[in-house]
């Protein structure tokens, strides 16, 4: 029964990221999508996982710009000093 249950969550879980996917495409992409044909599914999941890989890059790294000008405003007198 362990095996049954967690063969279920990893089901659940693909369908309901792949749910996701298709829900928050934008109305071009999800009119390039046939019911009759499943592989034009795959440009559909492909463009959505690179919209949120460049998603989250951006996140990172305005979220990590006041780091990194701190970093680089201390690191700044040592370069000089190298020269």
């Amino acid at each position: 029964m362990n095996r049954l249950g967690l063969v279920m969550i990893i089901v659940l879980g693909l369908a309901g990221g792949l749910g996701l996917l298709i829900g928050t495409a934008d109305d071009h992409e999800f009119a390039s999508l046939d019911p009759y044909h499943p592989a034009t599914l795959l440009p559909l999941v492909s463009n959505r996982l690179h919209a949120v890989e460049s998603d989250v890059r951006e996140l990172i790294d305005a979220a990590t710009a006041g780091f990194r000008a701190t970093v680089q405003k201390h690191e700044a007198p040592k370069k000089a000093l190298e020269r």
